[in-house]
């Protein structure tokens, strides 16, 4: 009985683990951290705070979206497995779970600066209050969603040093960009499960439309380069913009091939730039 009660436990611990969306997490508090080493680091005690505050406020937000969405994941074959849908947790544990992390995590961000916790509030309530409910409603949802997407390199920037300036809108500017290629190639993935669930993310009815918007938004990510070239430095810019013209590249491979295969590495290829951009940008930074 014993070894039952552990086997169960460990397992409703896990399903709480991925009500958090880990992966996901791990994301996006990478780039809050290369932000704040692009901001000068600050002290020691900043790191500890930011891994916390940065993945509890994120976490809270994936599992709130879960229990929101909890009927539409059931008829999604990537979201059924959830746990949620499969039952494994009760809507007032997975409840539970968020608002234990989102105290974790605004506690920790408040210890940093009370102003930085507020910009991960802001971005928690977006994300939740307003882009999750507008997936049903258009495209509109993801020009909201790419707000909270791009604020976690401001949210570290802005624990590092609190000042507002351009290098700090050139985070924010680059990864809100960033977010619609990255946002449509999923829906573009994803479609016939969005369809049952009534999402409708892609720009345009059209199909050859939304590969040519895909393209578009990829173009102006590839001249990005230049604004980062403006205020981080030519060679900032320059190797921003190389990484732009791969993921141009991509987007015009997908549009002349729009096979899951090529979607699916377009998708890496994006997730690659976001990591290089920062690495670059933080290595420019020291110089």
């Amino acid at each position: 009985m014993p070894q039952v009660l552990t086997f169960s436990v460990w397992h409703r611990l896990r399903a709480y683990g991925i009500l958090t969306k880990p992966r996901l997490s791990v994301v996006v508090v990478f780039s809050a951290v290369m932000g704040a080493v692009i901001g000068g680091g600050g002290e020691w005690w900043l790191w500890p705070l930011l891994l916390v505050g940065g993945y509890g406020v994120t976490g809270a937000a994936n599992a709130l979206n879960q229990v929101i969405e909890r009927e539409t994941d059931r008829l999604m074959v990537r979201t059924a497995s959830r746990p949620l849908p499969m039952g494994q947790v009760s809507v007032a544990e997975a409840v539970g779970v968020a608002l234990g992390c989102m105290g974790v995590g605004l506690v920790a961000l408040a210890a940093i600066r009370w102003e930085v916790a507020l910009v991960g509030l802001l971005a928690l309530l977006i994300y939740v209050f307003v882009y999750t409910p507008l997936k049903r409603v258009g495209p509109i949802a993801v020009v909201v969603g790419a707000i909270p997407g791009a604020l976690p390199p401001v949210i570290g920037y802005w624990a590092s040093q609190p000042v507002f300036d351009h290098q700090l809108w050139v985070l924010f500017g680059v990864q809100f960009l960033w977010q619609f290629p990255h946002f449509w190639i999923i829906a573009w993935i994803s479609r016939e499960d969005y369809e049952r669930a009534g999402f409708r993310l892609l720009p345009f009815l059209d199909e050859k439309s939304n590969r040519l918007a895909i393209l578009a938004v990829s173009f102006l990510l590839s001249l990005s380069g230049l604004v980062v070239g403006l205020y981080s430095g030519l060679g900032a810019g320059l190797w921003t913009g190389l990484l732009g013209l791969g993921v141009l590249g991509m987007a015009i491979r997908f549009y002349r091939r729009p096979e899951l295969f090529v979607a699916r590495q377009f998708l890496i290829g994006l997730t690659i730039f976001l990591t290089l951009f920062y690495l670059g940008l933080w290595l420019w930074s020291q110089r």
